[in-house]
């Protein structure tokens, strides 16, 4: 299972091969690409005071500054991005858009700034602009020179052909008259902004939609198949998180192992009874025989043995129960089956049902 998945999810996002329709409609074109080397050359650095981490919120009040406010949004109706304007006490300008439903909050962020930073290129250079940002990822991502996001390596060349452009964090939700507004623009571009397609889908999204296909085909192959049925109604529904069975639940569980009653299924040995008398069962010694009397568990009616068997299965004191008699069982194997009988014994035997003699 594994495996399969980490070939598939390889052909898509690293190979960047098309996969069938039936595995996903999600294609290489519409991921999200991680970059790689460095985005400029490595002596080209930011202007020491164009990134700031400190609460900008005391440039709002400057006549000579823009001040842009940023912020994104991830709601049950999906997720939005939006900037807005500042001058002179005046709201002059605002943007929001709707991304895709299974964008993350990180990538509306980083759109967000991007379209604020192109905003602030294009004002003109005697104009000093003061981007706001709620989001201390998002800055440091668009900061860094060799960040592997494409937005923010993006950002990061603007902002160093633009160093009138400076970018601050502020707190949010404190009450920031801009702040506040942006993230109510970001809320309602969850619902009601315009369609926003340039964001690609991020990597954990065609994770999400490989591992669900995956389950699917085995949970359909698990309900249909022919091996495993014993396990099948303890367990119908698979899944990647690891039950912590030992080798001793496996073999309980399943029923292949040291019994008389498995064995003889598959002709290694003559008979199904235990050396007690009874039918050697798994069942059989975990509830009945008399050589294993210290792990014996109360045994169940006929018509409840599956649910016995599911409720043993989920209590790890039971557990320890049954890896105590498979255990005892495995180590004294010639206790709990009769000896094979001889060759000249299985003579006697065949010539008494038969009436011959073989050796004559």
């Amino acid at each position: 299972m594994q495996l399969h998945f980490e070939a598939r999810f390889t052909s898509i996002y690293r190979l960047r091969i098309h996969l069938r329709p039936i595995i996903t409609d999600t294609q290489p074109h519409d991921l999200e690409v991680k970059a790689i080397g460095w985005s400029t050359h490595p002596s080209e650095h930011l202007k020491p005071n164009q990134i700031s981490f400190e609460d900008g919120e005391t440039y709002i009040a400057r006549k000579d500054i823009i001040n842009i406010f940023t912020d994104g949004s991830k709601t049950e109706h999906g997720v939005g991005a939006a900037f807005c304007v500042l001058t002179n006490d005046i709201w002059a300008y605002q943007w929001s858009a709707k991304l895709n439903d299974n964008n993350t909050v990180f990538q509306a962020e980083l759109t967000a700034l991007h379209k604020a930073v192109i905003y602030a290129s294009h004002l003109p250079n005697h104009n000093t602009s003061k981007i706001h940002v709620d989001n201390r990822a998002s800055i440091m991502a668009s900061s860094n020179s060799k960040s592997t996001n494409e937005t923010a390596r993006k950002i990061f060349k603007i902002l160093l052909s633009n160093p009138r452009i400076k970018v601050s964090w502020v707190k949010a939700h404190a009450g920031n008259i801009g702040n506040e507004r942006a993230d109510q623009l970001a809320k309602d571009a969850t619902q009601h902004g315009q369609p926003y397609s340039h964001t690609k889908l991020p990597k954990p999204r065609i994770k999400g939609l490989l591992r669900k296909s995956m389950l699917e085909e085995w949970q359909t192959s698990w309900k249909n198949g022919d091996t495993g049925r014993k396990i099948y109604n303890i367990m119908p529904s698979v899944s990647i998180r690891p039950t912590n069975w030992i080798r001793e639940d496996v073999i309980f569980f399943s029923q292949h192992g040291p019994f008389p009653a498995y064995l003889k299924r598959f002709h290694l040995s003559d008979s199904d009874y235990c050396s007690c008398g009874g039918i050697g069962t798994a069942l059989h010694y975990a509830t009945e025989c008399i050589y294993i009397v210290s792990w014996h568990m109360r045994k169940p009616a006929p018509n409840f043995e599956q649910e016995w068997l599911k409720r043993v299965a989920n209590n790890l004191v039971s557990r320890q129960k049954i890896r105590g008699v498979i255990k005892f069982i495995s180590e004294n194997r010639d206790l709990f089956r009769p000896p094979w009988p001889s060759t000249s014994q299985r003579a006697e035997l065949s010539s008494s049902i038969t009436g011959h003699s073989p050796f004559k």
